[in-house]
């Protein structure tokens, strides 16, 4: 039996096939190596044939005539009678080929083919029938059970799933439509043309090959020019000959025409799971690969528990105050920045100050809390490195010093980079083949960007687009930290750590990640902002100051809109239908605007601590010049300069240029700090009854409503802000009751109702002005906010309205 075996698997392997000994349908051997390059006659002698009692050829491998090895497998186990008598009628319209029956009573017909056969079993289900491309086996007789029904040798087709098609369609069976193969995988790139990196697979192809493997490596070159880049034929045939003369041995000009002709008029795709493709796979350097992180049962309830957490910012600060001291607003606004790019509320930031002073470091403390999918990192670098940003890149670039990124002409710089929506960039390039001048295009899906930079004359134009903050670079705060440098070096964090000296967040930084990954971050968020805000309009110096507000005022509000999101599990929550709402609270106002206050002052007004130094000279001083500042603030001659030079430009100073060194007095008084604290408490007045009345209003059906007219609302943690226990889902008609239950077994209680079982207290001038007179016959004593609460509760529990509100 086995030397039968070998003697017909000998044929096969002949004529180009690649072959595995099989046992009771098992394979002897490993064979995935076989599905991308050519089976040598020593691996074929050495193959267990002694244990074998049958063998299958590797479907979709190329044989010495250049076609392709493929099956339709007739498969009649498990399938209805009807989809046996469908497959036989799809037979008939097949071409008479080698037909061999299966241990089953099923068959296998074999065909040689033009184009690569790819595995299809969509079909099975209606008519018995499955193609075996690559990645499949195909048994062949002699095998155990199976032998041969015709003499016929393979018949040669041009592509063996078009013609089963046009078979099952002669047959009146309708096939079923199948999912279109793309390239890499990647459907939203397939109907374009892509002008990112090359991906690792496709670098590796093109280092050259072996003979076997010329033809599967230049037909997939081909097509990634042709149909993934669409590059000209004639450019992609320029490509295959410089490919061609780093293989071994080289192809004939005639035999790459061919290659590109066919690529051409085939318009193959080659997704992921391609085996050439898959086995050069480096997924981590990879620019269409899309990261993703899937989590475990245990992770995902790890971070659900920790998002129920009040303070979350605070385990922010204890993380970053391990690498950054004297600077937590900066660890904190770098990381509401970063989560931002996951929102419909993106924030870019920069940051400024000396070199040396923290700017890259306050990153780099709250880096690792942060998923890394999340960042996309440049240090100094060209301009032109902004067009190597992956298209699918959603997130937040961290840009190491400005500077590098400007362009003297202006073809790039931070301009490119995302700011809520996708930017395009286009460039100058030289294509590599032909050596011509033209234009490229670099599509990016970042959301917003956090650089630094070391100047102080930032320009206008990246002012209006950012929230600006600088370090500390005072006195008191180098010789805190040149203190905490030399106690960690009697104590090394391992050491400290053993000794229990360093306070631990409760909680491993990877859970903090994963907390950041499940977050709802596309939620919308409602924020009560206070008239008041709009006085900071009072902050700019000039006309185009005031204009640049209109868009900082929006990033403020961003600001606490991030920390409502961050925080949602411990927010008031609401849903319409599909929608999702947080409600901000009186928490994320007073955190943002504390934290802000600097930022804020520096971003509308322009003065950055540096500058704010030169200001407070002149409460000494009438007349500075550079040399004075130099010798006061104990900076260089040429930092006091730029200094002076900024202010005079934002109108703060008046610049005499008539005297060397020019001379500056003071010609507008440095802006007043916010007073933060002294509206907190108003504003908890002021939130409680925005509040309620927003409550209210998602549930007042609108004018001109029809009676079938339904919503359905839900509101979570309502609880934990004002008492009451769980807020119900209510399936809302054209006059809706949004209701909520004490969690007593007693009637649910409208909203504005005030009973001593709800836990309820009225806020001092928001004391309850209606009372039901229908529940106070009851000797209830239920009160109301609004009128409009009054109406609602006596038409849900009362069946109508009495005469004194009608």
């Amino acid at each position: 039996m086995a030397d039968g075996l070998k003697t017909a698997a000998y044929e096969y392997w002949s004529q180009g096939c690649n072959i595995v000994p099989l046992k009771g349908k098992q394979p002897l051997v490993s064979w995935s190596q076989w599905q991308t390059q050519r089976q040598s006659r020593e691996e074929f002698e050495s193959l267990p044939w002694s244990q074998a009692d049958g063998f299958a050829a590797v479907c979709g491998t190329q044989l010495f005539n250049g076609l392709y090895f493929g099956a339709l497998d007739y498969d009649v186990k498990n399938v209805r009678e009807e989809a046996k008598d469908k497959g036989k009628q799809v037979l008939r319209s097949m071409l008479c080929t080698q037909i061999e029956q299966t241990p089953s009573g099923g068959q296998h017909w074999v065909y040689f083919c033009n184009n690569k056969p790819r595995t299809v079993s969509v079909f099975h289900d209606d008519c018995a029938l499955e193609v075996l491309g690559e990645g499949k086996l195909c048994i062949m007789a002699p095998s155990e059970g199976y032998k041969k029904l015709t003499d016929n040798t393979p018949t040669v087709i041009a592509d063996l799933e078009q013609a089963l098609n046009e078979a099952m369609f002669k047959a009146g069976v309708k096939p079923k439509e199948l999912k279109k193969q793309v390239w890499f995988d990647r459907e939203d790139l397939s109907k374009k043309s892509f002008k990112g990196r090359t991906p690792p697979c496709i670098n590796t192809l093109a280092k050259g090959a072996s003979e076997g493997q010329r033809n599967e490596f230049g037909i997939r070159l081909a097509s990634y020019y042709l149909n993934f880049r669409r590059c000209q034929p004639e450019t992609v045939f320029k490509i295959l000959r410089q490919w061609n003369k780093l293989n071994e041995p080289s192809l004939t000009e005639q035999e790459l025409s061919v290659i590109v002709k066919s690529a051409a008029q085939g318009g193959y795709t080659y997704g992921c799971n391609d085996p050439f493709l898959h086995g050069f796979c480096i997924r981590a350097e990879c620019p269409l690969a899309k990261k993703t992180v899937e989590l475990t049962e245990e992770e995902l309830k790890k971070a659900e528990k920790l998002l129920e957490q009040p303070r979350l910012l605070d385990y922010v600060l204890l993380h970053g105050r391990k690498r950054l001291i004297g600077e937590d607003a900066a660890l904190q606004i770098n990381f509401i920045e970063i989560c931002s790019g996951q929102t419909l509320y993106p924030i870019s930031g920069i940051i400024c100050g000396f070199s040396g002073s923290g700017k890259n470091e306050s990153l780099r403390a709250i880096k690792p809390l942060v998923p890394e999918e999340w960042l996309f990192e440049f240090t100094t670098s060209t301009p032109e490195a902004v067009k190597y940003i992956p298209e699918e890149f959603s997130g937040t670039l961290i840009i190491y010093e400005a500077s590098g990124m400007r362009s003297e002409s202006g073809q790039l710089g931070l301009r490119a980079v995302g700011e809520g929506e996708s930017i395009e960039t286009i460039y100058p390039m030289r294509d590599e083949t032909t050596g011509r001048m033209s234009l490229g295009r670099a599509k990016t899906n970042a959301k917003n960007f956090i650089t630094t930079d070391t100047g102080i004359d930032i320009q206008a134009d990246l002012y209006r687009r950012v929230l600006k903050q600088s370090m500390n670079s005072s006195y008191v705060l180098t010789k805190r930290v040149l203190a905490k440098e030399v106690r960690e070096s009697w104590f090394p964090e391992s050491l400290r750590k053993t000794l229990g000296m360093e306070k631990e967040p409760p909680f491993a930084v990877k859970d903090f990640q994963n907390a950041l990954r499940v977050q709802d971050w596309k939620a919308e968020v409602v924020v009560f902002t206070p008239k008041d805000l709009i006085l900071l309009l009072d902050f700019a110096a000039t006309r185009e100051q005031q204009v640049a507000l209109r868009t900082q005022f929006n990033k403020i509000l961003s600001f606490v809109k991030i920390l409502a999101l961050l925080n949602q599990k411990n927010r008031v929550r609401v849903k319409i239908e599909d929608k999702k709402y947080v409600i901000a609270n009186t928490e994320d106002y007073i955190t943002a605007m504390r934290i802000l206050e600097p930022t804020i002052m520096e971003t509308i007004s322009r003065i950055e601590k540096r500058q704010q130094e030169i200001l407070d000279l002149f409460e000494n001083l009438d007349v500075l010049d550079k040399n004075k500042v130099a010798e006061k603030l104990e900076v260089s001659v040429r930092t006091a300069a730029r200094a002076l030079k900024t202010l005079a430009a934002t109108g703060y100073l008046r610049e005499n240029m008539t005297c060397k060194p020019y001379s500056y007095e003071l010609l507008r008084e440095k802006p007043n700090s916010l007073d933060i604290k002294q509206n907190a408490s108003e504003y908890e007045l002021f939130y409680q009854k925005e509040l309620k009345t927003f409550l209210n209003s998602i549930v007042t059906p609108c004018q001109n409503v029809t009676s079938t007219l339904q919503r359905k609302v839900k509101i979570e943690g309502l609880e934990k802000k004002l008492g009451a226990t769980v807020w119900q889902v209510v399936q809302m008609p054209s006059e809706p009751v949004l209701s909520l239950s004490s969690g007593k077994g007693k009637e649910p209680l409208a909203l504005g109702e005030l009973s001593s079982e709800t836990g309820l207290e009225p806020q001092e001038g928001l004391g309850p002005k209606f009372q039901c007179e229908y529940c106070k016959a009851q000797k209830r004593q239920m009160f109301f906010y609004h009128e409009s609460d009054l109406k609602r509760h006596i038409t849900a529990f009362h069946g109508g309205y009495p005469d004194y509100v009608r």
